[in-house]
């Protein structure tokens, strides 16, 4: 079966609750974001919000490409549903495989590349023509680089690390401009998520790194989670 790469085997189902809790945290903060978009009307926010339900999306494909491969039974009922489009000796399926990897990918560079920009100097954030007119450059890049990455899962990762290491880097100038220190929580988080990127980068290598990073991302939503509640209670 089709699989980007080997991961240790104890951890099989664990990797899924974690990618759990992240998009309960995504989703969260997702709406949260909205809901302060529709008060305030700053387009920062709505951003912010598909970002965090791009970010969802990529996790709700992860976790289901990961229990079709760890679980008999869930793999089982899919070969079942898709027999009649993949064939009945499922001589197709890898193409379905690859096509929810592939929107894994995009959901998840979509939403780096969104907070990126989001999270650049304060102005007129994607609102001048040639911000926007941007966006489909952008776009392509993304389509082609989550098509690559079906093959060689590296340059996604390779990517990933490259957006989130520039989202810490605004965050931090951010924090410099304004010393908040929900700032400062967000830059932590985001280079935690980082952090574990690069360990993802390096899986063919290390299996245990699989855990490593896995670990990394999950405590890296959990302050994200902590800085939500923060935010929320003022």
């Amino acid at each position: 079966m089709f699989r980007l790469f080997f991961t240790p085997e104890w951890f099989n189902g664990w990797d899924i609750v974690f990618n759990v809790v992240s998009l309960l945290i995504a989703f969260l903060i997702a709406g949260y974001s909205w809901r302060i978009y529709r008060i305030n009307k700053d387009t920062k926010y709505a951003y912010f919000s598909l970002a965090f339900i791009l970010v969802f999306v990529g996790l709700i494909f992860k976790s289901f490409t990961s229990g079709v491969l760890y679980f008999f039974p869930v793999r089982e009922v899919v070969a079942d549903v898709l027999r009649p489009v993949a064939g009945q000796s499922l001589q197709l399926s890898e193409l379905f495989y690859r096509g929810a990897f592939f929107i894994q990918m995009m959901a998840m560079l979509s939403a780096w590349l969104l907070i990126f920009f989001i999270s650049q100097k304060s102005r007129a954030r994607l609102k001048r023509f040639y911000e926007v007119s941007q966006i489909g450059l952008f776009i392509y890049l993304v389509l082609l680089i989550s098509i690559v990455s079906n093959f060689q899962y590296s340059v996604f990762y390779l990517t990933s690390t490259v957006l989130l290491g520039l989202i810490v880097l605004n965050y931090y100038k951010n924090y410099l401009n304004s010393q908040n220190k929900n700032t400062k929580r967000i830059m932590y988080a985001f280079m935690l998520i980082l952090t574990g990127n690069v360990f993802f980068v390096f899986v063919s290598f290390f299996q245990s790194f699989y855990v490593v990073g896995e670990l990394f991302i999950l405590i890296g939503f959990l302050l994200l989670l902590y800085t939500y509640n923060s935010v929320k209670r003022r």
